[in-house]
C-alpha cells in the first residue's frame, strides 16, 4: 500500500489528472510511473474517446492505484484552433471539467493534485481556486505556441503556471521554456520521463554492416519521418538495408501514413521500409536495430526514444537542439545533426556506417550518466510530492506561544 513519508507520517495521497486515455508519450510515461508508485494514487480521467485507446488499462488491480472517470468526454484539438466557436467550446469544456474535478471525492481526499498534461493543468488550476490543495504541473512539452497551440499556450501560461506549487520538467530545456511564467516560490525539479527502462546498460551489439535503421515515434509531421525517409534514400537506396518506423499516427494526422508510403515509393525505397504501427515490446525492437534515429523538425522537450536508445547501448543519431542534446555528447555517446537539415542527417548516417565508430558510440551510450529505471523515476516523483505536501502544511505554534 502507500506506506509512509520519508520523514514520518503517511505517504501523500495524489490525484493524478490526464485529459485523455489515448496512446501518447505523456500517457505511457505516467502509466509506467503509476505501475511503480509507492504512494496512494488516484488517476482521474474523462470518459475514453474510443474502446481502442486505453493506455491506463494495465493499471487495473494495482493495490494502491485507483482509476476513476471524472467529468464529460473531451474534444481533441480544441486548444490548437483559432475559431471563435472552438474557443468557446474549449472554455465551456474546461470549466465543466474543472467543476467535475472539484466536486469529486478524489479531489477532496487528495493531498496533492498532479497534472500530466498542459490541458489537464488548466482544468486543475481552475478546480483548485479557493482550496489549499497544492498543484503540481508536469511539463512534458516545451511551453510555446507550436507545442501547446494558441489557446492552450495562453491558458497554460496565464492560468495554470502561476497557480503551481510545484513543477516537474522532463528536461532543462522544458523547464527553461516555462521559467518566465513560474513564481519564484514555485518548487521545481527535473525528472526524466519513465521510458520503460527496467535496467540500464544492456547490450545488443549491432551488426558489423548496417542492416536495420529505425525510429520509434508517433507518426506526426514534426517528428520528421519524411526527413528520415529522404536521408535514408540518399544513403541506402538499393542496398540490403531496412528502415523500420514504429508508431501510430497522431490524432489529426491519420493521412500522414499514406503520405509517407507515397514518399517511399517516389524515392524508390518502398521495399526497404516497414511501417510497423504501434509496437508493444519496444525494447525488443530496439535490440534488433543497428542505428536509432530521432529526427524531429522542432525542438524536442525530451524524447523518450532517446532514453530508450541510450539504455540499450545503441548508436543514436539525433537533433542538436532541445532535450536530446542534454543527453548525447556528440561523437562520444551519439551523433547530433542540424535540425531539419537533410544533408546533415545524411552525413550522420554515413558516419554511422563505420563499424569502429558505432562500437565507440555504443560504449559511450552504455556509460551515459543519469539514465534511470522506471522504479527510480517513480521514487523521484514520490520524493517531490512529499516535498510539496510538507511545504504547504501550516507550521505548528511554538510551545511558548500558546
Amino acid at each position: 500500500m502507500g506506506g509512509f513519508m520519508r520523514g514520518g507520517g503517511p505517504s501523500p495521497r495524489v490525484l493524478h489528472l490526464d485529459h485523455t486515455q489515448a496512446r501518447g508519450g505523456a500517457e505511457y510515461a505516467l502509466m509506467r510511473v503509476l505501475k511503480k508508485a509507492t504512494w496512494t494514487a488516484t488517476l482521474g480521467l474523462p470518459p475514453a474517446e474510443s474502446g481502442d485507446f486505453n493506455v491506463y488499462g494495465t493499471l487495473t488491480g494495482l493495490p494502491n492505484v485507483k482509476v476513476e472517470t471524472i467529468g464529460p468526454r473531451q474534444r481533441f484539438g480544441a486548444s490548437s484552433s483559432r475559431s471563435i466557436v472552438a474557443i468557446a467550446r474549449f472554455a465551456i469544456a474546461a470549466l465543466g471539467q474543472a467543476v467535475s474535478i472539484r466536486r469529486s471525492p478524489a479531489f477532496a481526499g487528495a493531498d496533492v493534485i498532479h497534472t500530466n498534461t498542459s490541458r489537464a493543468a488548466v482544468y486543475a488550476a481552475i478546480a483548485t481556486v479557493g482550496s489549499r490543495k497544492p498543484l503540481v504541473l508536469h511539463l512534458r512539452d516545451l511551453v510555446d505556441k507550436p507545442s501547446l497551440g494558441s489557446i492552450g499556450y495562453a491558458l497554460f501560461t496565464r492560468i495554470a503556471l502561476p497557480r503551481a506549487a510545484g513543477v516537474i520538467a522532463n528536461s532543462q530545456s522544458t523547464l527553461a521554456s516555462a521559467a518566465p511564467f513560474i513564481s519564484v516560490k514555485t518548487r521545481h525539479v527535473i525528472i526524466p520521463s519513465a521510458a520503460g527502462i527496467e535496467a540500464t546498460g544492456r547490450t545488443s551489439p549491432s551488426n558489423d554492416v548496417v542492416a536495420r535503421v529505425g525510429m520509434i515515434a508517433r507518426l506526426d509531421p514534426w517528428k520528421g519521418q519524411d526527413l528520415l525517409l529522404r536521408a535514408f534514400a540518399g544513403v541506402y537506396a538499393g542496398r540490403d538495408v531496412q528502415l523500420l518506423l514504429a508508431g501510430d499516427a497522431a490524432f489529426g494526422h491519420e493521412r500522414f501514413l499514406a503520405e509517407l508510403q507515397d514518399l517511399a515509393k517516389q524515392l524508390g525505397i518502398e521495399g526497404q521500409v516497414q511501417f510497423l504501427g504501434h509496437v508493444d515490446d519496444v525494447p525488443a525492437l530496439i535490440d534488433t536495430l543497428d542505428v536509432c534515429v530521432q529526427a524531429s523538425t522542432r525542438p524536442e522537450p525530451l524524447g523518450q526514444n532517446i532514453l530508450q536508445y541510450l539504455s540499450a547501448s545503441k548508436t543514436v543519431i539525433a537533433t542538436s537542439v532541445g532535450g536530446p542534446s542534454e543527453w548525447i555528447r556528440h561523437g562520444e555517446s551519439g551523433l547530433l545533426f542540424e535540425m531539419g537539415d537533410e544533408e546533415s542527417l545524411i552525413a550522420s548516417l554515413r558516419e554511422a556506417e563505420n563499424v569502429s565508430i558505432r562500437r565507440e558510440l555504443e560504449d559511450g551510450a552504455r556509460r551515459t550518466p543519469g539514465l534511470l529505471s522506471d522504479t527510480e523515476v517513480a521514487e523521484l516523483h514520490r520524493a517531490f510530492f512529499e516535498e510539496v505536501t510538507q511545504s504547504r502544511k501550516p507550521e505548528r505554534p511554538h510551545e511558548d506561544a500558546k
